[in-house]
């Protein structure tokens, strides 16, 4: 029983295998993909690394030289910059999206292996800002404002924010309607061009200083974002102002006579708007 607890206690094993792969990264990047494990004393028999199964990298630290790079698609190993705990991709592409695994195996007896897994995006950046087209730039207060936003060439396709005035239009703001984000696809490049289409129905709270700006702003996770500005001007019609009293209306006191072919009436001009003269025929 003793040598039994004794051999228990001897008996190393491999345990808290952690893999970090970043999420996501931009296409042409230099990456390190980096697995860390407590082998609990025991000795360390080989690092396997696989893109969806296909193994890409090797490290046995009795081999010499212990790093090993496989032939692979796309993969450019960077042999100087992996080792036992890490690999590091030069130039990664679009096509080396996919699960990534790591596999570690302690030495004899047991050979103890695990593996752990995570995924990886490798995105296509758009080379130009987003573009807005939009039907009038200037408006009258009630009148509708139709404008696109359009964002091409990237992989995947990059999401769509409107502002008016810097502040964020959601579903829930005031004279506004915004449309679902449609997506187009190149399959012969592989690209994808988003858009984005909004309505607005001209107020006054949408104007400081009769100047309306609206924005598109496009994001590609953390990795990219542009954005697109056009301005608006508010074309109401403003009413002419009330003319004052004149001078020869000012003099409102003086009484006026006015001759009826019978005698003379005398009236306040303040007080006369308007009267009818009868001519009086005498036979």
């Amino acid at each position: 029983m003793g040598d039994r607890a004794k051999t228990d206690k001897e008996c190393h094993t491999l345990k808290s295998v952690i893999i970090y792969v970043p999420e996501v990264v931009k296409s042409g990047d230099t990456v390190t993909l980096s697995c860390d494990y407590d082998l609990e004393q025991a000795a360390l028999y080989t690092i396997k690394w696989y893109r969806d199964d296909v193994e890409f990298y090797r490290f046995v630290p009795k081999e010499s030289p212990p790093s090993k790079a496989f032939s692979v698609p796309f993969i450019n190993v960077d042999i100087s910059r992996s080792g036992s705990k890490n690999v590091t991709l030069r130039g990664v592409r679009r096509e080396l999206t996919g699960h990534y695994k790591c596999e570690v195996s302690a030495d004899a007896p047991l050979f103890h292996t695990e593996i752990k897994s995570a995924h990886m995006l490798v995105a296509e950046l758009p080379i130009d800002n987003p573009s807005i087209s939009i039907d009038q730039t200037k408006v009258e207060i009630g009148k509708q404002i139709q404008a696109d936003c359009s964002a091409t060439g990237s992989d995947p396709a990059a999401n769509l924010t409107w502002y008016i005035n810097e502040e964020e239009v959601t579903e829930d703001t005031d004279y506004v309607k915004l449309f679902p984000i449609t997506v187009q696809s190149d399959h012969a490049l592989g690209l994808h061009s988003s858009r984005s289409r909004i309505e607005i129905i001209a107020n006054k709270s949408h104007f400081s200083g009769g100047l309306m700006v609206l924005k598109c702003e496009a994001n590609l996770f953390s990795l990219w974002h542009g954005t697109a500005d056009r301005f608006i001007r508010d074309e109401t019609p403003q009413l002419a102002p009330v003319l004052g009293s004149t001078s020869s209306q000012s003099h409102t006191e003086d009484n006026q006579e006015y001759y009826t072919g019978i005698g003379h009436l005398s009236f306040p001009s303040s007080r006369l708007t308007c009267f009818l003269i009868i001519p009086v025929f005498v036979r």
